[in-house]
């Protein structure tokens, strides 16, 4: 099978939220309920990709996928055949830990791609390895929607996108225009596209 064959799915879940989040883009006067639609599709971006990630290194541990350079296998573990398999087997990996990596974090799944000694590993490092990483912005937004707090607030504030002394308003972070002439929440998804196709080319 081909690890690519995760990607329709992918991409059509990220342009059903965009539109969610374009919708309340186009409402002059946003209901609660609006807002808290458009704040809830700015989390599930986030669970795509994470899931996204977690799909494609447990598959690539499997043996039973391919990229464009061929089959992937694990050179360590050539006898998992299942996402559950590897999963165990990571976890039995870790000294103090029981339980899966952040996949959305970019050194975490790095690492555990290392530990798996999938043969995919350059290229999934070269891809998450890039610095800075676009879509860390969307993992401090998707905190502070989810736990409010002086700890998520600073988090948030420390990515630029909301002003030292402005009120926080996420969701017209994500709507405004980021460096690249594009509003933020379409960078986010954009970028999350192009990884994405780029990690099972």
């Amino acid at each position: 099978m081909l690890l690519a064959r995760r990607i329709p799915r992918l991409y059509g879940r990220l342009d059903h939220l965009s539109g969610i989040i374009a919708a309340v883009d186009a409402t002059a006067t946003r209901t609660s309920e609006q807002i808290f639609a458009a704040e809830k599709a700015l989390i599930q971006i986030q669970i795509e990709w994470e899931h996204f990630v977690r799909g494609l290194i447990l598959d690539s541990a499997t043996g039973q996928f391919e990229n464009g350079s061929g089959p992937i296998i694990s050179r360590s573990h050539p006898g998992l055949r299942s996402r559950e398999a590897v999963a165990h087997r990571l976890i039995g990996t870790y000294r103090n830990r029981q339980f899966e990596p952040d996949w959305y974090l970019p050194a975490q799944a790095i690492d555990a791609s290392m530990r798996l000694d999938v043969s995919n590993f350059s290229q999934i490092a070269a891809e998450l390895g890039v610095t800075p990483w676009p879509i860390d912005e969307l993992r401090h937004v998707r905190n502070f929607i989810a736990h409010k707090s002086k700890r998520s607030a600073l988090s948030v504030r420390g990515t630029g996108i909301v002003g030292a002394y402005a009120n926080i308003d996420v969701l017209d972070a994500a709507l405004q225009y980021g460096p690249g002439g594009t509003k933020r929440y379409i960078e986010w998804i954009n970028f999350s596209k192009g990884a994405a196709a780029r990690l099972v080319a």
